[in-house]
């Protein structure tokens, strides 16, 4: 971790970590360096705690055990996760399908075989049909072998939103939080500016800036990784659809991260009202050049 600030009315606090398997940068100015280090200590705790909860690789994480044993019984949840799965209920719909938490098996064979699963796939497009939830008593059956939770599409939105709580607790004005560059989360505006100005790093995308002032942005890309493998598919066809990169900027990082997946898996017809479901400020999709 790094910390740099100096000593103007205007100090700046700047942290770096690596959390969810990316970099995390934390951008803080107007405070003191006591509150900045209070502040940074308290927003790294509440993203491990969701990575305990919802990292599906970690045997110590409750998700992979949710995965390992909620074919074969019935099994209580915390609060932290039935909030999310319900939450991925509300998106699947509002989606219209192309945001899918809980088929993580289905996906990863549609991914190792785009075009080929998409009868496998078929047979668990609904969640009634992959999942039966208990909001009695908190818990959760797998209805299908298949089935498992994947919050990856979603997990830093999460994070970053309850980061926002954090920056709210402690009256914080100005902040800049970003994830990889990729999920962005802020508050006020920029030490020189009237706001934090967000701008696309990819070449083939023109240098149009975004203002943002309490907001945040998540863009996806239908490839990640050096080797550009595809890891976003039209989960009703197995096929990757027209546009390859989406932005979308709204005042949750988490549906922010939702819908930036779901308009890339979409295709173009769909997208108006898939968005219209949600209250957003301003999407746009790119095409690979």
């Amino acid at each position: 971790m790094k910390k740099v600030g100096n000593q103007n009315s205007d100090r700046v606090h700047h942290n770096n970590a690596f959390l969810m398997n990316t970099s995390l940068d934390i951008i803080l100015w107007g405070i003191d360096q006591e509150t900045a280090c209070d502040v940074t200590e308290k927003i790294f705790n509440v993203i491990k705690n969701l990575q305990g909860v919802l990292n599906r690789f970690d045997p110590l994480a409750e998700v992979y055990r949710v995965n390992q044993n909620a074919f074969e019984k019935e099994m209580v949840i915390s609060p932290v996760l039935m909030q999310a799965v319900n939450q991925g209920v509300r998106d699947f719909y509002q989606t219209k399908g192309y945001f899918n938490i809980f088929a993580g098996d289905v996906y990863s064979s549609l991914k190792s075989a785009p075009g080929e699963n998409v009868n496998l796939f078929a047979t668990a497009l609904l969640p009634e049909g992959l999942i039966e939830i208990n909001k009695t008593d908190n818990s959760i059956r797998f209805l299908q072998k298949s089935v498992s939770l994947d919050f990856g599409g979603v997990g830093k939105g999460l994070a970053l939103d309850g980061v926002s709580s954090v920056l709210d607790d402690f009256n914080i004005q100005n902040a800049f939080i970003s994830f990889g560059g990729s999920s962005v989360l802020t508050k006020g505006h920029h030490p020189h500016g009237a706001y934090w100005p967000f701008s696309f790093r990819d070449n083939d995308v023109e240098g149009e800036v975004w203002p943002l002032v309490d907001d945040a942005v998540s863009v996806s890309s239908s490839k990640q990784g050096s080797g550009e493998v595809t890891h976003i598919f039209d989960p009703k066809t197995g096929r990757v659809e027209t546009f390859q990169m989406a932005a979308v900027q709204c005042k949750s990082a988490a549906i922010a991260e939702v819908l930036s997946t779901a308009l890339i898996a979409s295709p173009q017809k769909e997208h108006q009202q898939i968005v219209g479901n949600y209250n957003v400020e301003r999407w746009e999709l790119f095409q690979e050049r």
